[in-house]
């Protein structure tokens, strides 16, 4: 009989590279369990899958609920296979006693970072748009825009937001930031001017956002922030898609309100006019979908885990308010007196 701790992977992703790490996981005192299955994971099926789970390495295709955290009294730990949790509800965990973390490492910042420069660079300098007008051969010559020397406005300064300033520097570019509480060390040292978001979009050339969403950040962009900027500017969105006001990006577009737009992420809407633009670049969601950035999270993930179903406490844990209370799982050593 097994005894040892079952690890689900259930991350799509993950799965994508998990059989690259079949010799570490043998070695692991810890089941872990990659069953291709989970890429279609099911609503009706996510109880099931759960029983007697101890841990989960998410996002899952199917969101891992509060009814199915009450539900799967074995589970410990739900750890998040990138730095975002907003589709884990964490409080609801905290209440079942299971620990959730995430995995902000630093290659996942900074292939995200580097998606978000080559968006910049394929919409300025129409990239995309040239390379579909030869393939239908058609040998046409627009103008782009240069990037280098021209002001970079970035929304949100956290991990991403920092390595997308750093790249900035090479470019001769002025860098400035729309954040609540910034890394006031960083600024300084790498002359990051802080200013209020109408202010960054009334100046910027190219506006970059890496926010978290949540109720307060939910169409932080829409129709009066889009009017702020100059015509002349682009709008880069590397985070989430529900950032941005869609009907209100495609009319600023559409009418040349603003110069461009790049996304990584598809219009909600398949019949958007921003997919017949030429000035619109999308990709599909691929910030993290660099094989480097994708490894060093899934083993911080997988880390994460082990430690908690090992009573450890992990390297991130996003409630640790969790260790205040009965956990379901053994109690680290250096919480001995919680709770």
């Amino acid at each position: 009989m097994n005894t040892k701790p079952r690890i689900l992977v259930l991350n799509g992703t993950c799965l994508d590279v998990a059989g690259s790490y079949a010799q570490w996981f043998a070695s692991l005192d810890a089941e872990i369990v990659t069953d291709p299955s989970y890429r279609q994971l099911k609503p009706d099926q996510v109880n099931d899958v759960l029983a007697d789970a101890h841990a989960a390495v998410v996002p899952a295709a199917t969101p891992i609920l509060p009814t199915h955290m009450a539900s799967s009294p074995t589970l410990q730990a739900l750890s998040l296979a990138s730095s975002g949790y907003e589709y884990v509800d964490v409080e609801a965990a905290t209440r079942c006693g299971i620990v959730v973390a995430n995995a902000p490492v630093r290659e996942g910042a900074e292939v995200v970072a580097d998606l978000a420069w080559g968006l910049m660079f394929a919409v300025a300098r129409q990239i995309p748009y040239h390379d579909h007008l030869l393939r239908a051969g058609r040998f046409e010559r627009g103008m782009g825009t240069a990037v280098f020397g021209k002001t970079l406005g970035i929304v949100g300064l956290g991990n991403i937001g920092k390595a997308v300033a750093l790249r900035a520097c090479g470019f001769d570019m002025k860098v400035l930031a729309a954040e609540i509480d910034p890394d006031v060390a960083f600024v300084r040292e790498h002359d990051v001017e802080v200013v209020s978001l109408d202010e960054l979009l009334r100046r910027a050339d190219f506006v970059s956002l890496h926010l978290r969403i949540n109720a307060e950040t939910q169409g932080i962009i829409g129709a009066s922030q889009l009017g702020l900027m100059k015509p002349s500017a682009y709008l880069i969105n590397t985070a989430r898609q529900e950032l941005v006001d869609e009907a209100a990006l495609a009319e600023a577009v559409v009418s040349r309100r603003i110069a461009g737009a790049a996304m990584d992420d598809p219009p909600a809407d398949a019949d958007s006019p921003l997919l017949r633009q030429p000035n619109v670049v999308c990709t599909p969601h691929l910030g993290n979908r660099a094989i480097e950035g994708v490894k060093a999270v899934f083993e911080c993930a997988i880390e994460n885990a082990l430690a908690v179903v090992h009573g450890r406490r992990p390297e991130f844990v996003l409630n640790p308010g969790v260790y205040d209370g009965p956990l379901r799982g053994p109690r680290p050593a250096d919480c001995a007196g919680c709770g």
